[in-house]
């Protein structure tokens, strides 16, 4: 009687360690589930003239409800995710672009008493922001895709020494430099971490770039994960696609170079050629 009733306590201690170890376990879990979800939503970030743009973006959404304006800040969401500025909203660019108008406005048109060079400074100025934008956008993805095809080829490597696609990336996430790329590897690593398959994960990153040789490579990785194909052959022929597209663009872009120089030599260069070569020849008959 005494040993059944001790093997009585023994289980219930031992169901109650059992119960505590899994509570300990979930607990655990949910804060490193925690802790990655942060690692992935960024901190808010402070904007020049926080508090104009607060105030403008208060005053002025209610105002944007017609089909031109939310086409319009559709297109600045479109260059704002282009760029990585998330922390930026398409109604803040709006604010910055007027703000620029005014200011364009006021030093380069009333300061100067001239109504025409005031309206060109508008257009000048609303433009601005645009332009600084764009080239941010343009540069991030020169930069995104110079460094997909080196990076495609160490994946291969990884791959080819028995390591599988996320362990691979992870490999070059600890070697690779700061850039756009690994900032892109690394979202996609995140959201496989919390859960998130591999589809989703690069589905996801591939609507937020759209670009073709990064489209290219998430749907090559998931066709290869739906058809079971290798992944090391896979990445070293895309690599070698990529930069082979690299280097028609490069040529195509080189063979457009007399195209563009033709309208500033034309309208900006040779006029003033003209000016310095005959300028003195024809002030000479005008006062011999």
């Amino acid at each position: 009687m005494i040993i059944f009733l001790l093997l009585i306590f023994a289980g219930g201690i031992a169901w109650f360690v059992r119960d505590m170890v899994f509570s300990i376990i979930t607990k655990v879990s949910q804060q490193q589930q925690m802790m990655r979800l942060k690692n992935i939503v960024k901190q808010k970030k402070a904007i020049p003239l926080q508090s104009f743009i607060d105030t403008f973006r208060e005053n002025v959404t209610g105002f944007l409800t017609s089909k031109m304006a939310k086409n319009y800040l559709s297109y600045l969401e479109i260059q704002l995710r282009r760029s990585n500025y998330g922390h930026f909203k398409p109604v803040d660019i709006l604010g910055y672009q007027l703000l620029m108008a005014v200011s364009f406005c006021f030093v380069f048109g009333f300061l100067a008493d001239s109504y025409e060079l005031a309206f060109i400074s508008v257009v000048v100025g609303f433009a601005m922001p645009i332009i600084w934008l764009n080239d941010k956008a343009q540069k991030r993805e020169r930069d995104l895709l110079r460094e997909l095809p080196n990076a495609l080829e160490v994946m291969s490597l990884c791959s080819e020494a028995g390591l599988s696609l996320e362990q691979a990336l992870d490999q070059y996430l600890k070697n690779a430099k700061s850039g756009p790329l690994k900032e892109e590897f690394t979202r996609i690593m995140e959201q496989t971490r919390i859960g998130s398959g591999r589809k989703a994960a690069f589905t996801s990153v591939t609507e937020k770039l759209n670009l073709t040789d990064f489209s290219l490579f998430s749907t090559s990785v998931i066709q290869a994960e739906r058809f079971g194909t290798g992944i090391s052959k896979m990445l070293q022929q895309l690599s070698l696609t990529i930069r082979d597209k690299q280097s028609q663009r490069a040529e195509k872009a080189v063979q457009e170079m007399p195209v563009k120089l033709l309208f500033p030599l034309i309208f900006f260069i040779m006029p003033v050629t003209f000016l310095i070569i005959f300028g003195p020849i024809i002030l000479q008959f005008l006062h011999p």
